[in-house]
């Protein structure tokens, strides 16, 4: 049942795609990460190439809580200037690399256990999944360049000043509409409309506009001064209704609302935008004209802005009481005649780092590190109000640094010039312990006191396949910042879980758990650690790493772990080679003597059979020690021979050092009736690899005649014709694969009475094919072909049968290469060697005809190469006919 289509949802959860360029990753379902890590590596590239590239194991199995952290991951990082963001982005690449290096692990585990034939699909998938954690890391790196320039004065002054954003984009007239209420308090003025409903025993309407006289023309009732009362509209209302009661009667009713507003002309001066005369509505307010003006510059203040009428300050505006409380009550009305001015800005004071709101604050005197804070709109909820940050100008202009604490500092005074930063809390984990390495899931655990490995790793089943059971590490950071390594054995935790393997871990403790079959997984791993443990060298103190050679399944540097000895670092080895010599190998120790410098030693280790920790053979290592485990002698790899064909008995078979060919067929059964012996194939690795390297120096030699003919060539037709044959050459060159033939006289060798020993060697193969009964002809003849073998018939004789050469025909160069690779030629000369008269023919034997072309280095390239690909394709002709 094929999986895929179904988790195309969990894809899109896990959010990773390179496609756009970016790489996202948004929360995580743990239902959804278990369905992901349940399909096989083949299955998760398969979806991975669909739709993206990433992955992150999470089996469903129950294990103690894991802390890896999850969230939103851009390339470009967090937009905001947040320290928070920075933090927890960081936090957040650390979970995914922890958790792409496990499924690195898994990958390399599986195709570590085929190396013959690796699943093309595998090793997709572990390239992309390489990529990936390449780009995590280059990620990382960003971030922690970021954070380190959070103080910098660059950083700072990209903070801009707080508010005046709220002038970004405004209209160029702006009026509030007419249609809102008027207040009571509305000044009345000439150009402003009266609406007039009468009704009772009177029912007339009318719309009336005050004149520049300050009256109004009422029918019925004559002009009426609107200030005679007041100058508000309420004032107007009352002596309205007075005058239609004194003049209509008692029995008509009025209804009064203001009709269309006059235009009030008012100046805008100051550190404005724009200043200048504006004509704006009577209704308008401070804000409203302070946006008809664009705004006020960066410059100019936004806490101290004066309404001036008639030469006197009448009402001041603090828009930081608008933009930080909603407060409209200092926003008041402007009159005709009124001046807005806004002065230059007082002094700021900088907050940056992990608050709400970062910028530039104006203040207006008095203010303390509370207030600021609070401008700032509180420290954010991953700050750490405890290691606040400010820098101050002393007396003599140079900047000073106090640390302060919002709780204990809250009344600290703040003056303008100050920087103050709010650092974000550390990204440091403290109660954790991590799991890295050839795990299911890797990452950051939960620590608690008394928490020990198999609290972790209850079982085998936590582990990767191909884990090393023998062998895992913990390191281990101390209070000084120095390291120490402890190693131990998975497998005695697992049968036993009160073995003394089964340390207690401390704080940040990180478990390694290695491939027993990977060295590249094992070297990645222990690769870090040992550049660490390097680092801690002092004069007098060995840096604590030991180093294994020799029969052991993975030599090289190892950490010296506490109380080491010699079996804890055959285990680091992965144990011994079946070539190992138990019963003598040696350590070589380096000792440093004040008087006479260093001294090296050569100590004998007799036996490594069966030690334990109390057998004196078990040395307890120190720095600098290696250890040497030495080949059994005379041991030899298992050497192998192929006889194939006509023997009795076909196969391989091992051989030992100084057996010969003769004998390996011997022990074959010797030679069938049917068997061919002057046809055998004997081909050899060393002559394999010196063929190889015949072939390709013809093909570059080729390539570049091919590259230079149409310069040398006298004519076009010429060239056109030598670079045809020549490219079909090559084509046929790079895909003739070398035999490494020896020519033998596979019966003489056999001859009991021969002197002939052909020593067999690893990897020879020996082909015996069956009685041919033919003569091939082929090259420029008519009819290439086969003939039966008649003894009384000659070369030419097979050649007249296929027809007679052809016009292109080479009859100088024709030549014979015989059942045993040998070949006959008029010049006695051949790639393989050998010559001869070549007068009679004899079965199994291919007469090659070649084409005459003109001579040059070209065309004798040529000649060669096709007399190489003759000899290779009967070689390889006679072997598969079987």
């Amino acid at each position: 049942m094929n999986r895929l289509p179904a988790l195309t949802l969990l894809l899109f959860s896990l959010g990773l795609s390179h496609g756009s360029g970016k790489l996202f990753a948004q929360q995580l379902d743990p239902a959804l990460m278990a369905k992901f890590s349940q399909l096989s590596p083949a299955e998760q590239s398969a979806l991975v190439k669909a739709h993206g590239s990433g992955g992150q194991a999470n089996p469903a199995r129950k294990a103690p809580t894991a802390i890896a952290p999850t969230g939103a991951l851009q390339v470009e990082g967090p937009k905001a200037d947040s320290f928070n963001e920075r933090g927890t982005f960081l936090s957040r690449l650390q979970g995914m690399e922890a958790s792409i290096r496990g499924d690195l692990s898994r990958l390399e585990a599986e195709i570590g256990g085929n190396k013959d034939s690796p699943d093309p699909e595998l090793l997709e998938a572990l390239e992309e999944t390489r990529s990936l954690l390449r780009k995590i890391k280059v990620l990382q790196h960003r971030e922690i360049e970021k954070r380190a320039e959070e103080f910098s004065q660059d950083d700072l002054e990209a903070i801009k000043p707080f508010g005046y954003e709220l002038f970004a984009g405004s209209p160029s007239t702006f009026a509030p509409g007419n249609e809102v209420p008027v207040p009571p308090d509305y000044v009345i003025g000439p150009g402003d409309g009266l609406e007039i409903q009468l009704f009772g025993r009177l029912n007339n309407s009318y719309s009336l506009m005050i004149s520049r006289e300050g009256l109004i023309k009422f029918p019925g009732i004559g002009p009426i001064n609107v200030f005679e009362k007041g100058t508000n509209f309420l004032s107007l209302k009352n002596l309205i209704k007075e005058k239609i009661n004194d003049q209509l009667g008692d029995g008509v009713q009025s209804s009064i609302s203001m009709g269309s507003l006059r235009s009030i002309r008012i100046f805008m001066l100051g550190d404005v935008r724009k200043p200048g005369a504006y004509v704006v509505s009577s209704l308008s307010t401070m804000t409203n004209a302070l946006l008809v003006s664009g705004g006020i510059k960066e410059i100019g203040s936004l806490r101290n802005i004066e309404l001036k009428r008639k030469g006197e300050v009448v009402a001041r505006l603090d828009l930081y009481d608008l933009l930080l409380k909603g407060d409209t009550s200092a926003d008041a009305m402007v009159l005709p005649g009124d001046v807005i001015f806004v002065p230059t800005v007082g002094p700021r004071a900088t907050l940056s780092g992990a608050v709400l709101r970062p910028a530039q604050y104006e203040l207006l005197g008095g203010e303390k590190l509370s207030d600021i804070i609070a401008l700032g709109g509180g420290v954010d909820s991953r700050g750490d109000d405890r290691g606040i940050r400010l820098e101050r100008l002393g007396a003599d202009r140079r900047p000073l640094v106090r640390n302060l604490e919002l709780e204990s500092d809250s009344e600290f005074p703040i003056f303008g010039g100050d920087l103050i930063s709010v650092p974000s809390a550390s990204i440091r984990v403290r109660n954790v312990v991590s799991l890295a390495g050839n795990v299911e899931r890797p990452g950051d655990y939960e620590w608690k006191s008394g928490l020990r490995i198999g609290d972790l790793i209850p079982d085998a089943h936590a582990l990767l396949p191909g884990t090393d059971y023998s062998y895992a590490l913990i390191r281990r950071e101390h209070a000084d910042g120095t390291l120490s390594v402890r190693q131990f054995q998975p497998s005695e935790i697992f049968r036993d879980s009160s073995s003394p393997f089964n340390i207690e871990l401390e704080e940040r403790d990180t478990v390694y758990f290695f491939s027993s079959t990977n060295r590249e997984t094992r070297e990645r791993w222990l690769s870090p650690l040992m550049k660490e443990l390097s680092k801690q060298s002092s004069p007098g103190e060995g840096v604590p790493v030991v180093s294994v050679s020799g029969m052991v399944h993975f030599s090289g540097d190892y950490p010296l772990s506490q109380d080491m000895r010699l079996t804890d670092l055959l285990n680091a080895a992965g144990g011994m080679l079946d070539a190992a010599h138990a019963l003598s190998s040696e350590l070589t120790r380096m000792k440093v003597k004040e008087a006479t410098g260093a001294e090296i030693d050569h100590i004998l280790v007799r036996s490594l059979v069966s030690l334990d920790a109390n057998d004196t053979s078990n040395l307890l290592l120190q720095p600098y020690d290696s250890f040497n485990v030495k080949p059994i002698p005379s041991w030899r790899e298992r050497e192998v021979v192929e006889i194939l064909g006509e023997v009795r008995f076909p196969g391989s078979y091992p051989i030992k050092p100084g057996e010969t060919l003769s004998q390996v067929v011997s022990r074959a059964g010797g030679l069938t009736e049917q068997a061919f012996s002057e046809g055998a194939v004997f081909s050899r690795e060393s002559l394999k690899i010196k063929e190889q390297e015949q072939r390709d120096r013809l093909i570059t030699q080729l390539q570049s005649d091919v590259a230079n003919l149409s310069i040398r060539a006298e004519s076009q037709a010429e060239a056109q014709q030598s670079q045809a044959v020549a490219s079909s050459l090559l084509a046929r060159l790079k895909s003739t694969k070398s035999q490494g033939r020896l020519v033998v006289d596979l019966s003489t060798i056999l001859n009991s009475q021969s002197k002939i020993l052909l020593e067999a060697r690893a990897g020879d193969r020996l082909f015996i094919p069956r009685i041919p009964y033919e003569v091939s002809v082929v090259g420029e003849v008519q009819f290439p072909t086969s003939h039966l073998y008649e003894k009384s018939l000659g070369q030419n004789d097979f050649i007249k049968r296929s027809g007679g050469f052809t016009a292109n025909a080479d009859k100088d160069r024709v030549f014979v290469v015989r059942a045993n690779g040998s070949v006959m030629s008029k010049g006695g000369t051949g790639w393989f060697g050998g010559g001869g008269s070549g007068k009679g023919m004899a079965p199994g034997d291919v007469i090659v005809v070649p084409i005459n072309m003109e001579k040059s280095r070209l065309m004798e390239n040529i000649v060669n190469g096709t007399q190489i690909v003759y000899q290779l394709a009967i070689a390889a002709a006679a072997v598969n006919s079987f």
